[in-house]
């Protein structure tokens, strides 16, 4: 007896050295007033003489300044006994922690975004909610870090009202009716993994390996998460195919925020969209009858599904290890959102959900689009590098001609390999040479590419992503049978006079498999 008590003791103390190691949180869901939240951290030990406690100034997908800060208030820092510490403010983001070795909990009040009267240029889809019907946890918004400590790990504690429901990709390590706490192994993990509660409107899809959660809010109830997964299950079963007969995780959430279109909120008038991260994404779209979205719904949702490849499994540096100070961008944009956005609407053709012409008609739009409405001469490396500075004018392109870079690379491929290998391939390898804990070097993704495929692939990467050279598109669509037609139809149609290698190359490519 003596010696279970024993061991039970020292597993208390060694529980105890591990919460004294990382951050506790904890968040009161019951008691909102003015559509804001307070927060109370237990910080880890310190042992330097100042902390720097700070909420991020930019976060991955979204590829603007957002500055989370600004919507802190009442910041303070206490010691084990209570008393105050001196915290100092350094700027929007950060503030400065004193005697930090005494350091116990900081405490602190956060505002809603999406009701906020501050100016800002947080996007909808990442930023918070905080009301009586609904509450989006996005943990940017809420959580903080203190500067060199991001690879501990993180306890959130939601003490919650009975009727609430937490929808995410994370599983609580305990629930109940009062009361939800989430473990997060780093702060990468805990800013990749979005919370949505609220009264439950869910539901579920298997497929395959992969157990998918739609959760829906929908203010006047005309959207239903049974039925949007209805629309998702063929496209999901499809996409589970396209990647070879997997899908590379075993649960994923779609979290879908639809707005009343009468409420008045902090955004732009039809600002709209959705974000990605690894196991989830989270949807901020106009609450509108079923019929009038359905496509928009099924398109928006199989891109942001589709970056659990890019850049949530193949990146660079800059996105593996991301600056959340400063602006620190990739070069390639062109990789993470243009051949997600090309294979979100490849997969449908691929799978017969779309026809070949619904296809054509989406490119030819692109093409149209990305020549009227952006620089078709921009270098599409610096557009990325400078997409939160100079160019963030420009970054709109990504999904139009970055989409176009994908699909002319797609079709040269399939070209120079006699349909054997195309880009589809190409991330595959890229995935088992990189993959999810490793990164590619900006300068050296190209020969990287080159080392996979062959030197021209290279050529027409630096000629037309590098240098900006505009795509000529009727020359690589032409290599699988599409013609272009540049005059008033600006239209990409079937080419009933293409050879037979064309035709070889344009049946792999197009045709349902």
């Amino acid at each position: 007896m003596k010696r279970t008590l024993l061991i039970l003791l020292l597993l208390h103390i060694f529980n105890n050295l591990l919460l004294a190691q990382g951050y506790r949180y904890s968040v009161d869901l019951k008691n909102i007033q003015n559509d804001k939240l307070s927060v109370t951290l237990l910080t880890p030990n310190l042992t330097e003489k100042k902390a720097v406690f700070a909420l991020p100034k930019i976060i991955p997908g979204t590829y603007a300044i957002s500055d989370y800060g600004k919507f802190v208030t009442d910041l303070a820092a206490y010691d084990k006994k209570g008393k105050k510490l001196q915290v100092k403010q350094l700027n929007e983001n950060q503030w400065e922690i004193k005697r930090a070795k005494r350091l116990n909990k900081i405490t602190y009040v956060v505002e809603d975004i999406f009701d906020t009267e501050i100016p800002h240029e947080i996007y909808p889809m990442a930023a918070t909610n905080i009301e009586a019907q609904n509450i989006v946890i996005h943990s940017p918004g809420i959580f903080g870090y203190l500067e060199g400590k991001s690879k501990l790990p993180f306890e959130l504690t939601f003490e919650k009202p009975a009727n609430f429901h937490a929808s995410s990709s994370g599983v609580p390590v305990s629930s109940n009716a009062g009361q939800d706490v989430f473990k997060m192994e780093h702060l990468d993990e805990l800013y990749d993994t979005p919370i949505m509660y609220g009264i439950a409107d869910t539901a579920k899809i298997q497929v395959g390996n992969c157990e998918v959660l739609v959760s829906v809010y929908s203010p006047n109830q005309l959207m239903r998460a049974s039925e949007i997964a209805e629309w998702l299950a063929d496209l999901l079963k499809g996409a589970r195919k396209y990647l070879g007969g997997k899908l590379p995780a075993d649960r994923y959430a779609f979290l879908y925020y639809f707005k009343d279109p009468a409420v008045e909120q902090s955004f732009p008038p039809g600002l709209g969209g959705a974000l990605e991260h690894t196991t989830s994404s989270f949807y901020y779209l106009p609450e509108l009858p079923a019929e009038k979205l359905k496509n928009i719904v099924v398109d928006v949702s199989s891109h942001e599904f589709f970056h659990i490849i890019t850049p949530l499994n193949i990146a660079s540096k800059e996105v593996k290890e991301f600056n959340y100070d400063e602006a620190v961008l990739s070069k390639h944009l062109w990789l993470y959102e243009g051949t997600t956005e090309y294979t979100a609407h490849h997969v449908q053709v691929k799978n017969g959900l779309n026809t070949v012409q619904q296809f054509l008609d989406k490119l030819s739009d692109k093409i149209v689009d990305s020549r009227e409405s952006y620089d078709d001469s921009l270098s599409f490396t610096q557009l990325s590098a400078h997409a939160a500075s100079i160019h963030a004018g420009q970054y709109g392109n990504v999904y139009q001609k970055g989409a176009l870079i994908a699909a002319c690379l797609d079709v040269y491929l399939l070209h120079l390999s006699e349909g054997g290998y195309g880009l589809k391939d190409l991330t595959h390898d890229l995935g088992i040479r990189f993959g999810k804990d490793r990164y590619f070097n900006d300068d050296e993704l190209f020969d990287e590419i080159e080392k996979l495929t062959y030197p021209e692939i290279k050529q027409f990467l630096v000629k037309h992503v590098q240098e900006g050279v505009p795509i000529p598109y009727g020359e690589y669509f032409g290599l699988a049978g599409i013609k272009y037609l540049s005059s008033e139809e600006k239209a990409l149609v079937l080419d009933d006079q293409a050879g037979e290698e064309a035709k070889l190359i344009q049946k792999v490519w197009l045709l349902a498999e």
